[in-house]
């Protein structure tokens, strides 16, 4: 439940791209829980597709046998620990199903994901899948991608610019389903209104820089279906070199009613409720 009356919209959309035959990321919500989900697999035979769908279902029934709406009002449990729970757990079903049948071996997903109660966002994430936040017109990017460049920037090997057209900007470190045992990271902060978050696949922030993100929501401020549809289409404009999933989530007052139109090789989801 949101604090101070605040709307929670959800606006989601998810495409093929232009070069790849089928979709292999995933995303979910459940706007009771509070909880959005992006999963970006990888992996032959369509095992990318299964490691990402089973992340998004393995974090949600996770969080929904233990975020009760007693548990939640009594402060019984920590919303962090659970969410990392719930991730750690995932990371378990996704590596266990890739150890049973050989077309799965070596499959994994990135996943982010964020939890909104009371006044409070937690997000987690592993890989190079990002979420980021608009306030007062300002584009910050949450979190640290676990990736092979990521490190070499760091490390002084890299700057920003020549990350953008490394030949190994798509190698991560880290990844549900590989190992065993996962780190996760984990954060919680602060809501105000009029926020704007934003989930995406590197389909996404491979393509499309910040710069043009902050402008694309500027301009739809009030419209955040269209806002999506904006997004999405800039990035098979750029090439569209991989699946693109983009969920904008926003607190305001009141919403658009228009919605955005769903091409053959897209799934656009879309949620409006009170918090």
């Amino acid at each position: 439940m949101l604090a101070n009356g605040l709307k929670l919209g959800v606006y989601g959309l998810t495409d093929v791209g232009l070069n790849r035959e089928h979709n292999e990321d995933s995303i979910s919500w459940d706007i009771d829980l509070g909880l959005i989900l992006l999963a970006d697999g990888m992996g032959g035979h369509n095992a990318g597709e299964i490691a990402s769908e089973l992340a998004v279902t393995a974090i949600r029934d996770a969080l929904l046998d233990v975020l009760t709406p007693d548990m939640l009002e009594t402060r019984m449990i920590k919303c962090d620990e659970a969410v990392r729970e719930a991730v750690i757990y995932a990371n378990e079903e996704i590596h266990e199903q890739a150890n049973k049948r050989i077309e799965y071996a070596g499959m994994g997903t990135t996943v982010v994901l964020t939890l909104f109660y009371d006044d409070k966002v937690t997000y987690a994430h592993v890989g190079d899948s990002r979420i980021y936040r608009f306030r007062n017109a300002e584009l910050r990017q949450l979190t640290q991608d676990h990736s092979l460049v990521q490190e070499m920037i760091d490390s002084g090997y890299l700057s920003q610019e020549e990350a953008q057209v490394s030949t190994s900007r798509n190698l991560i470190t880290r990844a549900l389903g590989i190992a065993p045992d996962v780190e996760v990271d984990v954060v919680t902060d602060d809501l105000e209104q009029e926020d704007v978050y934003l989930l995406c696949s590197d389909g996404l922030s491979d393509l499309v820089g910040i710069e043009d993100i902050t402008g694309v929501l500027l301009e739809h401020d009030r419209d955040m279906g269209k806002a999506a549809q904006v997004l999405v289409d800039l990035a098979n404009q750029r090439g569209g070199t991989d699946n693109v999933s983009v969920i904008l989530v926003a607190f305001h007052e009141a919403f658009s009613d228009e919605r955005g139109l769903s091409s053959s090789d897209s799934q656009e989801i879309e949620a409006d409720t009170n918090g």
